[in-house]
């Protein structure tokens, strides 16, 4: 699988003109209103795009205006650059959208190949005046597009924030609901049940995997306990405490919650875990010893996908090589992207810890 390891987006929202360069793991920090949640909304209308849903990501971001980038003169045109590359060379997609009325429509939508060495190889324009990508159509046509399609296709976001009465993680989830762990982990439920219960030895490695994560975090929780409502096909999550008492998963905590989706959907089997996974403010309610086995499995995975991470919590740091952390700043009301350097950091470091030179400004990213 193709690894993507650049965007370019100019002209959405905030990201006037930002690159950021993608490893195994990256990791975004900065104050509110930087710009971090831009770039993952820039990824999920590339979700809803490849799906050919871009009208109706465009109807909720409140329409056209609303997604391109302030100032004066206004902008009436978005663009973007994905390149995605193996060992045996690239491939970059490339669009461009302006606004009519509150629509948006593509002024430029193509897929461009490079050989290992850098060569260009092929260009496949998709087209000009449509307000839905071409890309999956195109796909049947053309390998270099199909290989494209591929490397978008990977892409997905998780976003456990609202762990309420009434949240989509302790709700029931329909049991045929159970392939991907979705972004709101309205399906963990389900997910959970054929884990535990499948004779394949992908997802029975997964769920064992899973359990003894949390009770590594969790010991006063005996055991997981997926239950099937036969009445109507759903599944609930109950769980076993370590006095024997059974429990719903209205009596999990909102920490261990959170933990159990985020470790859920990390230790899914090779065959469906996608190959890109942005997580938003991933500490949020964890304790320092669950975040530390978070990215210990982030880690875990490096062979099986990519990591992309937004936070504002300097907790998350001490977790992360410098070259993991871009700090992303507000200048001129445009986002402004900056890797931090080992070289530089070098002597900082040896009295310091990362999250201590954030506290004192040295990394930048400070209100």
């Amino acid at each position: 699988m193709k690894r993507i390891t650049r965007i370019e987006v100019q002209g959405f929202r905030s990201l006037v003109n930002v690159s950021l360069d993608l490893g195994t793991l990256t990791c975004l920090i900065g104050p509110n209103g930087a710009g971090k949640s831009n770039i993952l909304s820039f990824l999920k209308m590339l979700a809803f795009l490849r799906a050919g849903e871009l009208r109706r990501y465009v109807a909720l971001g409140g329409g056209a205006s609303a997604l391109l980038s302030r100032g004066r003169p206004a902008r009436h045109t978005m663009s973007w650059r994905v390149e995605a590359q193996d060992d045996h060379g690239a491939v970059s997609y490339l669009g461009e959208l302006a606004r009519v009325h509150e629509r948006l429509v593509f002024m430029k939508e193509q897929v461009v190949g490079r050989t290992a060495d850098g060569q260009p190889r092929e260009t496949q324009p998709l087209g000009v005046g449509h307000d839905e990508s071409l890309l999956r159509e195109a796909s049947t046509k053309n390998r270099l597009i199909k290989l494209t399609l591929s490397a978008v296709e990977q892409i997905n976001f998780y976003h456990f924030h609202d762990t309420g009465t009434n949240a989509p993680l302790r709700s029931h989830s329909l049991k045929v609901n159970d392939r991907y762990l979705r972004s709101d982990g309205s399906n963990l439920a389900a997910l959970l049940y054929t884990r535990r219960h499948s004779a394949n030895s992908g997802q029975r490695a997964a769920w064992l995997a899973l359990t003894g994560l949390i009770q590594r975090i969790a010991p006063y929780v005996a055991s997981l306990e997926p239950t099937l409502n036969e009445d109507n096909n759903t599944v609930r999550l109950d769980w076993l405490a370590d006095d024997g008492e059974r429990y719903g998963v209205d009596a999990l905590s909102d920490g261990t919650l959170r933990a159990l989706a985020l470790y859920t959907a990390l230790t899914q089997p090779q065959s469906k875990l996608l190959s890109f996974i942005t997580i938003d403010e991933p500490e949020l309610g964890l304790h320092p010893a669950a975040l530390t086995l978070l990215i210990e499995l982030i880690r875990s995975r490096a062979n099986d996908c990519q990591v992309l991470l937004a936070t504002q919590s300097p907790a998350l740091l001490d977790h992360l090589r410098p070259e993991e952390v871009v700090v992303a700043e507000r200048e001129g009301g445009a986002t402004v992207l900056r890797r931090l350097d080992a070289e530089e950091l070098a002597a900082w470091l040896e009295d310091y810890s990362l999250s201590e030179l954030f506290g004192r400004g040295v990394l930048g990213g400070r209100p």
